[in-house]
C-alpha cells in the first residue's frame, strides 16, 4: 500500500501555452492512474481529444467550469463527477470562472493508447509511461498505405 500526501507534494506544471494552464500531482497507479489536477481560471485543460483505448473521468474538488463535448458545453461544480468511456465523444475542460478548477482524474490504461483530435485533426499513439515512454503524432491526412516503403511488396 502506498499513501500520497498531496499537501507535501509541489504542483508541476502540465500543458502551459496560449489557452492552456494547467498543473498536476500525479497521484500514481499502474492500471488506474490518477492526478490531482488545477485548471487556471480562463484557460483549457487540452485541445479536445477523444481516447480509442483508455477510459477516462473526473472527479470536482473545487472550482467551476464545463466539459465541452461536440454536444455542447455542460457545466461541472464541486462533487460532480463524469467519465469518458474509450472511444466515446471527444471532450475537453473549459474553466470559465475567476477561480481555479481543481478536480481527481483517473484513468484506465493497458500501457498504450490511441487519441484522436478532430479539430486539428491529429492522432496519437502511445506507450508506456513519460519519460520513457514513446509518444508519436501524426496527421490524418498524412497516413499512408500498410505497404508503403516495403521492399519486398515492390513488383
Amino acid at each position: 500500500m502506498k499513501v500520497v500526501r498531496t499537501s507535501d507534494m509541489p504542483w508541476q506544471n502540465a500543458l502551459m501555452k496560449g489557452a492552456y494552464a494547467n498543473r498536476r500531482k500525479e497521484l500514481g497507479g499502474e492500471r488506474l492512474a490518477c492526478g490531482l489536477w488545477e485548471l487556471a481560471p480562463g484557460k483549457r485543460s487540452f485541445p479536445m481529444h477523444t481516447h480509442l483505448v483508455t477510459e477516462e473521468a473526473m472527479f470536482v474538488i473545487s472550482g467551476r467550469g464545463k466539459v465541452r463535448t461536440p454536444e455542447g458545453e455542460t457545466a461541472l461544480a464541486p462533487g460532480d463527477f463524469v467519465s469518458f468511456p474509450a472511444g466515446g465523444p471527444a471532450h475537453q475542460l473549459i474553466n470559465d470562472s475567476s477561480e481555479p478548477l481543481v478536480y481527481i482524474a483517473m484513468s484506465a490504461t493497458q500501457g498504450v493508447d490511441v487519441v484522436e483530435y478532430p479539430e486539428s485533426e491529429k492522432l496519437a499513439a502511445a506507450v508506456g509511461k513519460f519519460p520513457t515512454g514513446k509518444r508519436y503524432m501524426f496527421r490524418v491526412k498524412d497516413q499512408v498505405d500498410y505497404l508503403h516503403g516495403d521492399r519486398d511488396a515492390e513488383e
